[in-house]
């Protein structure tokens, strides 16, 4: 009777601890918390929106699925309002305070330059969607970008309008205060030359707020001896459309052709000016026209929630899948387990063939696309 009082007493006392440690172990991963910076105010909220609906999309979908097995991700978000300071304070947040595995966001290169100490300090992976610059993520093995940089998007969009549109002589202007646009424009004029195109105007801008007057770059572009046949325009999102429209309005006629231009582009500039966007072409990562099974997934679900998906969304739901996959494949939550898993991922997402470089920067097909009856098609 004492041995078997012993035994019963020894058996509950390890079914307790092992009770313990399963609960124990379960509380701590049953939800994982993801920061999430983007613009959701400011000059760049739409953008922000996009951003925002395209990571809760994806979260849903993942939430519902086995991927993590059974554990749930929860997003605690700050608004980076748009500025790199804006980003500063919400990443500090995030990673001092709340504690959070990894980060998505912020939305852009100079945001994502300022916050890469503040990642690589912690050792807590920071993962941009949208960011493009040449350069930032080789800075810290922290940081990751979903988007392709400039590097490979002109380098492709170059190539191909090029032959399609048969131009010698280009028109470039940029906003020198941004810096994936200075990035930009610093690689269009490293592949124009390369492919012997002669660069007959070249336009500055310095501003980081609503755009300037600029009838005295246009007229000097549309003046220029010999005649540009494209314009090139390095900015993020209310420059660029903002060109666009004040070079129609002037009567300029040439191709746009713009890195990262956005179905949101289209509609703002075309709002403000109509067929302002007629026939620029974009050089980018993603279009709705791509037929794919899974483009074609995800543009139902988003149409059926919210509206119509840019890149940025679709970005940013891809890098939401990217992120939940690596957590898996680490089997931990720490945030050193992660960066290793990020690092070493391929997977298939509804932009390709997806993996990192070396440096952290996303490795898949560009797309360029064509502005026709106010939307985009595959130009190649």
């Amino acid at each position: 009777m004492k041995k078997v009082t012993s035994f019963m007493l020894a058996a509950g006392v390890v079914l307790l601890l092992l009770l313990g440690s399963f609960s124990c172990g379960q509380n701590e991963t049953e939800e994982i918390s993801v920061g999430v910076v983007v613009p959701l105010t400011g000059p760049l909220s739409s953008n922000g929106l996009q951003m925002k609906n395209g990571m809760e999309l994806a979260l849903g979908e993942i939430n519902e699925s086995s991927l993590l097995g059974g554990k749930k991700i929860r997003f605690v978000v700050e608004d980076s309002e748009g500025t790199p300071d804006g980003a500063e304070r919400a990443y500090t947040k995030l990673i001092e305070q709340d504690g959070v595995v990894a980060v998505l966001g912020p939305f852009t290169s100079s945001a994502t330059e300022r916050i890469i100490p503040i990642a690589h300090q912690n050792r807590v992976v920071a993962f941009s969607p949208t960011s493009a610059a040449l350069g930032l993520s080789a800075r810290s093995e922290f940081v990751f970008r979903t988007s392709l940089t400039v590097d490979p998007l002109v380098r492709a969009g170059v190539r191909v309008t090029r032959e399609r549109l048969e131009y010698d002589n280009a028109a470039i202007i940029v906003n020198e205060s941004d810096a994936f646009s200075s990035s930009n424009h610093e690689k269009v004029k490293e592949e124009l030359e390369k492919r012997g195109v002669r660069i007959v105007s070249e336009q500055t801008y310095s501003r980081t707020g609503a755009l300037p007057d600029l009838t005295t770059q246009l007229n000097d572009i549309m003046n220029a001896v010999p005649a540009p046949e494209a314009l090139f325009i390095s900015a993020l999102a209310p420059g660029r459309r903002g060109i666009m429209v004040q070079a129609r309005r002037l009567g300029m006629d040439i191709p746009f052709l713009v890195t990262l231009f956005t179905s949101d582009d289209i509609s703002e500039a075309n709002a403000v000016h109509p067929g302002a966007a007629e026939g620029a072409i974009t050089f980018t990562t993603w279009i709705a026209a791509v037929d794919t099974p899974e483009n074609r997934r995800f543009l139902r679900n988003f149409r059926a929630k919210y509206d119509e998906p840019d890149a940025f969304a679709t970005l940013s739901y891809a890098s939401t899948y990217i992120l939940a996959e690596a957590i898996a494949d680490a089997s931990s939550t720490d945030p050193e387990a992660v960066r290793d898993a990020m690092a070493d991922i391929r997977t298939d997402t509804l932009l390709g063939d997806f993996y990192f470089d070396r440096n952290g920067d996303a490795v898949y097909e560009p797309v360029v696309g064509i502005v026709r009856d106010d939307r985009f098609e595959v130009l190649e």
